[in-house]
Formats: C-alpha cells, sequence, structure tokens
C-alpha cells in the first residue's frame, strides 16, 4: 500500500513541477554562457539594464494563472483522498474475509 502512496505522491509532484517549467522564461542577457570570453578591461554598466525597484504586483494574467493551478492541484488531492479512502475500505473489507475463510478452513 505504501508503494501506490508513493507513487501518487511522485505523479503529483511531477505535475506540480511540469507545471512550473511551462512557465519559466528563459534566460536573457547576461547568462554565463554570455560571459565564456575573456574581457581584457572592465567594461561600463549599461544605463538600460534591468529595473532595480521592479514592481511588487503581480499581473492579473499572473493571478488567474495561479488561481488555476490552484485549484487543479486540489482537485487532484481531492480525488487522490477520495480513491485512497474507498481503496483501504475495500481492502480492509477483503482482509476481514479472507481471514474469515482461513479461520473456517483450519
Amino acid at each position: 500500500m505504501s508503494r501506490l502512496l508513493m507513487a501518487c505522491v511522485l505523479v503529483l509532484l511531477g505535475v506540480f513541477a511540469v507545471g512550473g517549467t511551462a512557465t519559466a522564461t528563459p534566460a536573457g542577457p547576461g547568462t554565463a554562457s554570455d560571459y565564456s570570453e575573456v574581457h581584457a578591461a572592465a567594461q561600463p554598466t549599461p544605463t538600460n539594464g534591468p529595473d532595480l525597484n521592479p514592481p511588487q504586483e503581480v499581473s492579473p494574467e499572473q493571478k488567474a494563472e495561479t488561481k488555476k493551478k490552484l485549484w487543479v492541484g486540489a482537485i487532484a488531492v481531492a480525488m487522490f483522498a477520495l480513491v485512497y479512502y474507498r481503496n483501504k475500505k475495500r481492502w480492509a473489507r477483503w482482509r476481514k474475509r479472507r481471514a474469515a475463510a482461513k479461520a473456517a478452513q483450519g
């Protein structure tokens, strides 16, 4: 039973991992591959670099996508719990009948 539980947990983690990488953005300029050349002198800092004070609010599209992912995750967890509980009851009944059959035989 613990193997089934472990497999389901790994599947759920895989779903969340795939969902997280689906929204990942590729690295822009300034990645490690850009620094493979050797520079003899320091370069001046460009003035059009990234904003040092980015806005702290998330866009509405990102909020909606996050909310959707949370709903999907909650539904998946609820379905897993229902199936786990159903199987737990089913196996308990099966073990009880099996023990009764063994007791009747011997």
